[in-house]
């Protein structure tokens, strides 16, 4: 099913001449995957993209033409990126789920605590959701505690809703970090290459170790002269040409 963002547009580009291109270009985008020329679909939502848009709804649309096209690697990667901006949207789930079930390489759960509890939480929601979670549950906490310390006669009452409104606001701001933290150091990417030969080291003199195919989720470790190394889910670690992953963070 086509998204048309022509509402999106219109609420926030109302009135200007960005906002009369941008709803050409989705209708456009719309019209062409409605008519089976997906080639022209990605082309489009590739322009919006490049030119600064930033939502759910046109990376949803993306990976639906690149999925359309045969491009396995690239769907899956617009739909993890749209799962930034919309997690619990139900289509965006089913499509994710149909992507990784469709891919040659079978890929496990995290090994990684860290990384589990960044994964955990990515299909419910975002980060920045999870940002003011930790703001609200910290700011409940203190005023808890604030109470406790000035009304002495209500502290056997507050005892209780104090530890459990610490003891959540600790589990959230966790999570937040796992996440922030997964985003920076071992940030997610797609292998978007048809077939990649995973090396020993950071280029072709190296060992050929085993080979990745489109679709492939990842974990960047490093990048180094044009290769990043990157880890599986379960442990493995390796080099591929950068050309060959893409990061679901693009910023």
């Amino acid at each position: 099913m086509i998204r048309r963002l022509l509402a999106f547009v219109l609420v926030f580009l109302a009135g200007s001449v960005q906002a009369q291109n941008a709803t050409a270009a989705v209708e456009q985008a719309a019209a062409a995957c409605e008519s089976g020329d997906y080639t022209e679909a990605v082309r489009l939502y590739e322009t919006m993209v490049s030119g600064g848009t930033a939502d759910g709804n046109v990376y949803y649309n993306l990976g639906n033409a690149y999925y359309r096209s045969g491009d396995l690697g690239r769907a899956l990667l617009n739909y993890l990126r749209a799962q930034l901006f919309i997690p619990r949207d139900p289509d965006l789930d089913h499509n994710l789920r149909l992507a990784r079930a469709s891919r040659i390489d079978v890929q496990g759960d995290e090994r990684g605590w860290v990384e589990g509890l960044g994964v955990l939480t990515s299909g419910v929601i975002t980060l920045s959701e999870l940002g003011w979670g930790t703001l609200l549950g910290w700011s409940a906490g203190f005023g808890l505690l604030a109470t406790w310390m000035l009304r002495p006669e209500r502290r056997a009452a507050l005892r209780l809703p104090l530890i459990m409104v610490t003891a959540a606001a600790l589990f959230v701001l966790i999570l937040f970090v796992s996440r922030m933290w997964i985003s920076t150091h071992r940030a997610a990417a797609v292998v978007v290459e048809g077939q990649a030969r995973v090396m020993s080291g950071p280029g072709e003199r190296y060992l050929e170790l085993f080979t990745l195919h489109a679709a492939a989720e990842v974990r960047i470790v490093e990048s180094r002269n044009g290769w990043i190394r990157f880890a599986l889910p379960d442990g493995r670690q390796g080099w591929l040409p950068q050309e060959s992953v893409e990061a679901v963070y693009t910023e």
